[in-house]
């Protein structure tokens, strides 16, 4: 767990974090493994910490490039309460995260002048910073009383996806709703 400050109002700390899980293990191709002489034991342990191990009958030896599996990417969640400014440490810290949770209070009609009063964001600029930083999934969250009607929080929705110009999958999200990232993050890319 990583946090950094963000830009909320004058006098106000606000914090902003990531939870980014560690590095899963790789996983072994069980088929070249015996393919090479190695069955499924207690030496696959071995090969996933980055150890040779010789084969079952000794005669040779199995590395474990030649067996490991593709490393999967870790998950990597990012949240930013109220702000109306990300600075750049926890913008760095937000980079590729696979869903980053990020507030929409105002509207792009509200104004500039109402983000510096109130301290809060637009979903537009939710929209562009999710992209800018290469997040898989935006979900808009700290809507104003008024912006809780199917209407306002489509408006919202389009706000986001035109300033993230699809480089994101933008959503809304509501209380305790739960979102599943799967192992090695999100793929998009290839449902197309």
């Amino acid at each position: 767990i990583k946090a950094a400050e963000l830009d909320h109002l004058g006098g106000v700390q606000t914090f902003g974090y990531t939870v980014e899980e560690q590095t899963p293990p790789r996983n072994i191709d069980a088929e070249k493994a015996t393919a090479l002489g190695l069955k499924p034991s207690k030496k696959y342990s071995l090969l996933k910490m980055g150890e040779s191990v010789p084969t079952d009958d000794g005669t040779g030896v199995v590395e474990p490039e030649q067996v490991l599996l593709e490393e999967l990417r870790a998950r990597k969640l990012a949240v930013l309460s109220d702000h109306r400014r990300v600075p750049p440490p926890m913008a760095g810290l937000c980079r590729n995260a696979d869903l980053l949770v990020h507030e929409a209070t105002l509207t792009k009609e509200d104004g500039v002048d109402k983000i510096k009063i109130r301290g809060h964001n637009t979903a537009e600029n939710a929209g562009i910073f999710g992209g800018e930083m290469g997040c898989e999934v935006v979900a808009l969250n700290h809507f104003v009383s008024a912006a809780v009607s199917e209407d306002a929080i489509e408006t919202l929705l389009a706000e986001a996806r035109r300033g993230n110009r699809n480089r994101s999958q933008i959503v809304s999200s509501y209380d305790f709703m739960e979102v599943w990232i799967p192992r090695g993050g999100f793929n998009f890319d290839s449902a197309s």
